[in-house]
């Protein structure tokens, strides 16, 4: 019998590893700042996107403050049938302009992805459809879902929203499916709880301050808020980041 002492038990999954956050930030200032260019073209096509969607919207908005008080019965037929008229183009052009903007922010979430991987960003990355309709299909999934919750008593919708924020990146990363991408996301926060709460407070004030300036700060915020999560999902999966 040998006289070695026994190897010791492996630690669990994610024992022995800190979360760092400030190197997170730190990393997703650098290398914006060394691709801002790609980046701010990147993060200008869901811009102008929004910004288009309010100029399409504005009449409107217009329709309904000359109608908040039609003085005669004329004026209130007129109004109504203006208003109908106006509310279905603003539906379709809402619609429209979503799915446009849906797909830009995609690229810039790809593009921040494949910077963990020393991958230059590029408009390739915006315009591939790979892991599209499982993206979207998630999406779905998890506004479904926070809805329902935010429905039922407020709380679990934003209990839901902290838990599976990560699933569009496992998506983009790895291909995953919807229920496989839940449960990832479940599984990264739930065990890093401190880093992931820090992260989305982040994240909540990097987007109240990109839609100053009438949504132009978007163009440093969205790269920057995609850059930091990304290096963040990287290290709750102690994944190396380049």
């Amino acid at each position: 019998m040998s006289d070695l002492p026994a190897m010791p038990p492996p630690p669990p999954e994610g024992a022995g590893r800190r979360i760092d956050v400030g190197a997170a930030i730190s990393w997703a200032f650098d290398r914006f700042k060394a691709n801002a260019a790609a980046f701010v073209g990147l993060a200008a096509v869901v811009t102008v996107v929004y910004v288009l969607q309010g100029i399409g919207t504005n009449p409107l908005r217009n329709i309904l403050v000359d109608c908040s008080n039609p003085e005669t019965p004329g004026q209130l037929n007129a109004c109504t049938a203006a208003m109908g008229a106006y509310a279905i183009a603003a539906i379709v052009i809402g619609l429209v302009f979503a799915v446009v903007a849906f797909i830009a922010q995609i690229g810039v979430q790809r593009a921040a992805i494949r910077s963990t991987q020393g991958i230059a960003p590029s408009f390739s990355q915006m315009l591939t459809t790979q892991h599209l309709l499982k993206y979207f299909l998630f999406m779905l999934v998890f506004g479904l879902l926070g809805f329902i919750g935010l429905f039922l008593c407020i709380l679990p919708g934003l209990i839901v929203f902290f838990l599976l924020q990560l699933g569009p990146y496992y998506v983009l990363d790895k291909g995953y499916g919807v229920g496989e991408a839940i449960k990832a996301s479940y599984a990264a926060v739930s065990k890093n709880i401190g880093p992931a709460l820090i992260m989305t407070v982040i994240n909540v004030l990097v987007q109240i301050l990109g839609g100053f300036f009438y949504g132009l700060l978007t163009l440093v915020t969205l790269p920057f808020a995609c850059l930091f999560t990304a290096h963040m999902y990287r290290q709750f999966n102690n994944e190396p980041v380049v």
